[in-house]
């Protein structure tokens, strides 16, 4: 049973979810025709991460590094990608599990090799996270940038290979790094 401090946290952390959300929402009202136009996609992600970060209470900030999971949902169109990630890294007794909006521009298009088209993209993020060590629990935002790549191998599968960097307001959290391989199917 969760003690009266337990459920006040829960509800702190719903709180803040819900405020994301819905500038989440509002912000994509504002480009709704675009995404109505644009070509959306749903993916899963599998990254090399590194988070630097409080391993306890008593302790300065030390790197964890593992594998991270992630699910994907968005949209895109010639120039601009926008998708929200649930994204998840469990190692060493570190646990972290954010939920980002990212806006990503492509800047060229080059075919190759006749069926493949590549496009480099770098972009921003920003949005919620969770981070539990040994005796720690912190909440808060990130934000950060990223780079990459999309190769469209068909119409309907993109494969993305990219670097993710995310500041965090909370204390406990300084950063976390991610060298991402992505995985769309575009309907």
């Amino acid at each position: 049973m969760l003690h009266f401090k337990q459920w006040q946290g829960v509800l702190h952390m719903v709180k803040k979810l819900g405020m994301v959300l819905l500038c989440a929402a509002l912000g994509s009202t504002v480009n709704a025709r675009e995404v109505s136009e644009s070509q959306k996609f749903i993916g899963v992600e599998v990254s090399i991460t590194e988070v630097q970060g409080k391993a306890s209470a008593n302790t300065s900030g030390s790197t964890s590094e593992g594998r991270g999971l992630g699910l994907r949902l968005g949209a895109e169109n010639e120039q601009w990608r926008t998708m929200f990630i649930l994204g998840f890294f469990d190692d060493e007794g570190r646990n972290v599990e954010k939920l980002l909006l990212s806006i990503d521009y492509f800047f060229i298009k080059t075919e190759v090799m006749d069926n493949y088209l590549i496009q480099p993209y770098l972009g921003l993020n920003f949005g919620y996270m969770n981070y539990e060590s040994k005796h720690i629990d912190a909440d808060g935002f990130l934000y950060g940038a990223q780079g990459g790549m999309v190769v469209d191998a068909t119409e309907q599968i993109g494969l993305d290979l990219g670097y993710r960097y995310s500041l965090s307001s909370a204390d406990e959290l300084d950063h976390t790094g991610e060298v991402i391989f992505g995985l769309n199917y575009k309907y």
